[in-house]
């Protein structure tokens, strides 16, 4: 197609053809016909060259940890028996990751290859595509261009924003009740922080009747398991409850903040099962790399958090620790938490405030007294704002005593 430079010429060329009639001068007719054989010649050259172009792209690494960087090695090369004319290379990428130079190449003979590198930045969680190329060929004055995508992606992949978490948490299984390796010591006595209220469906012969005497309530003790080295984590993506956009947003810091656990409780001898779905079978257990490699991809989703947990509640074994990264607990989740940790020796709850990561929001302080009902019925328990730092959140947990009173 001619571009507006090569429509400006055509129309020169009949205002010079229409000046020479009108006022009998050849070198006018012959300047109109000189521009007219000028914008064929491009229009000609421009849609004989060749087109048949193979893009090929590298990407090294092409899994990044949050916030790394990659390199992506593009090879353009000229399949055709032409040569092509002169290319402007414009490579298709996400703004939030990468900015692709513009560049324009002389033509490429037959056989010929050129390479453009550029880099891409790991700022954004999620599975991103590269490509496709948009190439426009014109002519050397670009009075003609042909445009075409040359087909060819390549992924790249970024985790989700891992914060090393402190020590000192007890967890049960193998790795030590006392978090240094040895299993806990049973009391002898009543342990505030190993008896809890009695929840509709709890075992009968699992009521502490010493505490049910003495609270005049009817209260359960937790069933320790220290052999049983495996850990759940549950993750809220309800998108109805989620806020923000981007790299701030609630979700976000939900998923980094599984993905932060995951590899605390990894790296701790334990086998980490995570739910954000509903599972089909028995709750999967895999490595920590591979559940970062899942959360990459997890986006908002409209299950209800109900039918997500329904296998916890129902009786199946999460192990030693339960670890609940949601959003602000309304009185049916609370319920629910509390009946997926029954059978957990730790019970953690990591409560995101979607509303601080709205601009200009508020936080939503609900989130407190879901906390505390929490706690009161055996969770540790802390509140994760918008630009609160994982870590420093996690420690409080560390520092935080559990009570045993009716949730």
């Amino acid at each position: 197609m001619l571009t507006p430079r090569g429509s400006g010429l055509l129309g020169t060329a009949v205002v010079l053809w229409v000046a020479s009639q009108t006022f009998g001068t050849p070198e006018l007719q012959i300047a109109a016909v000189a521009v007219i054989a000028l914008v064929a010649a491009a229009f000609l050259s421009t849609w004989m060259s060749s087109t048949d172009l193979r893009a090929d792209r590298y990407v090294q690494p092409a899994k990044l940890a949050f916030g790394e960087r990659a390199q992506v090695h593009l090879v353009v090369v000229n399949r055709g028996n032409r040569r092509t004319s002169r290319i402007r290379l414009d490579e298709q990428a996400p703004p939030v990751l990468a900015s692709p130079p513009e560049q324009t190449i002389a033509p490429l003979l037959s056989g010929q290859r050129h390479e453009l590198r550029y880099q891409v930045d790991g700022q954004q969680r999620g599975v991103s595509t590269l490509g496709p190329l948009g190439v426009e060929l014109s002519d050397p004055f670009r009075i003609s261009t042909r445009t075409r995508i040359v087909p060819g992606t390549a992924t790249v992949t970024v985790r989700p924003k891992v914060v090393p978490l402190p020590h000192g948490l007890p967890l049960g299984g193998l790795s030590g009740g006392t978090g240094d390796g040895r299993p806990r010591p049973r009391p002898g006595g009543e342990d505030v922080a190993e008896v809890r209220e009695y929840v509709r469906g709890d075992p009968l012969r699992a009521i502490h009747w010493p505490s049910t005497a003495h609270r005049g309530k009817l209260m359960v003790r937790r069933e320790e398991s220290p052999r049983d080295p495996r850990a759940t984590v549950l993750l809220d993506l309800r998108a109805v409850r989620h806020r923000g956009a981007g790299p701030t947003a609630s979700l976000e810091t939900a998923v980094s903040a599984a993905a932060s656990v995951i590899c605390h409780l990894a790296a701790r001898g334990q086998a980490v099962a995570l739910v954000d779905e509903r599972p089909s079978t028995a709750l999967a257990v895999r490595s920590a790399d591979a559940w970062l490699d899942h959360l990459a991809e997890v986006e908002a989703t409209d299950e209800d958090l109900r039918s997500v947990a329904a296998p916890l509640t129902a009786g199946t074994p999460v192990g030693s620790t339960l670890v609940a990264v949601v959003t602000t607990p309304d009185g049916g989740d609370l319920q629910l938490l509390v009946r997926a940790g029954r059978s957990a020796s730790v019970r953690i709850a990591l409560l995101v405030d979607p509303a601080s990561h709205v601009r200009g929001g508020e936080p939503d302080h609900r989130a407190e007294a879901a906390a505390a009902r929490l706690s009161a019925a055996g969770w540790r328990v802390t509140i994760l704002r918008s630009n609160d730092e994982i870590h420093r959140r996690w420690n409080e947990i560390l520092h935080t005593r559990r009570t045993a009173v009716g949730a």
